[in-house]
C-alpha cells in the first residue's frame, strides 16, 4: 500500500435552529473533518463526537494526532484497519469511525467504484428517513411540523412534563407517523408505563429510549408490558451483549459516532437481524459527509434517521440526495461520492 498521510480539521457547523432535546440545547456543534491522502486521491471522514460519551472535538483531534506516519502503511482491507483502530487506547469512537471512513473512501475512489457498489449494498437507496422535531413551545413545534410537510416520517423529541402536550398539538395539525425519542427523560417505570399509553392511542411507530441506561430491570419489565416497540440508542453503543438488549428492547439504534467502526457496525446489523432485532441507523449533528457514511449503512436497515444534515445551515459538503420519497440516495461517483461544496 501507499504511504498515506493524515490530517484533520475542525468543522463547526450551525443549526439551522436551535437544537433541544431532553439533555440541553445546542445552536451549533464542533465536528471534526479527517483527510487520508495517497496516490493524488483524498479521501474525507467526518467525526461527530458527542458529549454524552464523553468526546469532543479535542478529544478527536488528539486521537488523529496520535496516529503514526506509518500508521496505513500495512493495511489493505478495511477490516485490518477496523482491527488496528480498536486496539489502541483510549478509545474515542467517533474519531476512529471517521478515520476508517476516510480510508474507505479513498479506497472506493482507488477503486474507482462507489462504496455501496463494492460493500455489496443491496441498493444505493435507503428506507425513508425521519425528520426530527426537536423540544420548543408547542407553537413553535407547530411550526416546525408545517415546515417538515414533505417529509412522510415525524421523529419527536419527548422527555418532558409536556410530553402528552406536545403529541397533542402535533395531531392537531398532522396524522402522519410518529417515531418518538425520550432520550432517557422518563425516570420512573410507572412515568414510562403512562407515557406509552398515552402514545400507543396517538398513531406511534416506535419509542427509543425511553428511560436512563441504569435502569435495565426497569427496561425489562417495560418490554414485557408495552404495546409500543422499544429501541435502544443511549443503551446500545456497539459492544452490549445482543441477547441481553433483546430482553430489554425491539430493536437497536446504531449511530457510527457511537460504535466507531462501519466494519464492525455492518458486522453488528448482522448479528442483530439474527437474533429478531430491528436496525435503526442514526446518526449526529452531521454534515452530508457523516450521513453518506451512515446512509451506506442504512441500506440494510429497517428504520433510518439520517437528516443531521438537514438540521444545519450551510451544509460544507455535497454529494448525498433524497428523492421525492424521502429516502437517501447514495452517489454513484467512486467512494462516498462526497465533494467539499
Amino acid at each position: 500500500m501507499p504511504h498515506i498521510d493524515i490530517c484533520a480539521e475542525r468543522l463547526p457547523l450551525t443549526l439551522a435552529q436551535p437544537f433541544t432535546i431532553a439533555r440541553g440545547t445546542k445552536e451549533t456543534v464542533e465536528n471534526v473533518v479527517v483527510r487520508l491522502s495517497a496516490d493524488g486521491i483524498t479521501g474525507y471522514g467526518e467525526a461527530a463526537p458527542n458529549t454524552r460519551y464523553n468526546e469532543d472535538s479535542e478529544r478527536v483531534s488528539a486521537f488523529t494526532k496520535s496516529l503514526s506516519n506509518d500508521f496505513f502503511d500495512n493495511i489493505s482491507t478495511a477490516q485490518a484497519l477496523a482491527n488496528k483502530l480498536s486496539a489502541r487506547r483510549p478509545q474515542v469512537q467517533s474519531a476512529m469511525a471517521a478515520v476508517e471512513m476516510a480510508w474507505l473512501d479513498w479506497w472506493g475512489q482507488k477503486q474507482d467504484s462507489p462504496l455501496w457498489q463494492l460493500w455489496k449494498a443491496p441498493s444505493n437507496t435507503t428506507p425513508p428517513t425521519s425528520y426530527t422535531i426537536g423540544l420548543d413551545t408547542l407553537e413553535v413545534m407547530q411550526e416546525k411540523v408545517r415546515a417538515a410537510s414533505d417529509y412522510p416520517i415525524l421523529k419527536v423529541k419527548l422527555g418532558t412534563d409536556k410530553d402528552r402536550d406536545i403529541i397533542r398539538a402535533i395531531r392537531e395539525i398532522t396524522d402522519k407517523p410518529i417515531r418518538v425519542d425520550a432520550n432517557e427523560g422518563w425516570t420512573t417505570l410507572g412515568e414510562a408505563k403512562g407515557q406509552i399509553s398515552f402514545l400507543a392511542d396517538q398513531n406511534i411507530e416506535i419509542v427509543e429510549q425511553p428511560m436512563p441506561v441504569a435502569m435495565k430491570e426497569e427496561m425489562q419489565q417495560l418490554k414485557q408490558w408495552s404495546r409500543l416497540p422499544l429501541f435502544a440508542d443511549e443503551s446500545f453503543k456497539g459492544d452490549e451483549d445482543l441477547v441481553e438488549i433483546g430482553q430489554s428492547f425491539d430493536g437497536i439504534n446504531i449511530k457510527l459516532a457511537k460504535i466507531g467502526s462501519l466494519v464492525k457496525a455492518k458486522r453488528v446489523i448482522e448479528h442483530a437481524q439474527k437474533q429478531n432485532l430491528e436496525v435503526m441507523i442514526g446518526c449526529m449533528i452531521e454534515s452530508s459527509l457523516g450521513i453518506a457514511a451512515g446512509a451506506l449503512l442504512a441500506t440494510q436497515a429497517d428504520y433510518v434517521d439520517l437528516d443531521g444534515n438537514l438540521l444545519i445551515k450551510d451544509d460544507p459538503f455535497a454529494g448525498v440526495s433524497l428523492n421525492k420519497d424521502k429516502r437517501v440516495v447514495l452517489s454513484n461517483e467512486p467512494g462516498l461520492g462526497i465533494h467539499a461544496k
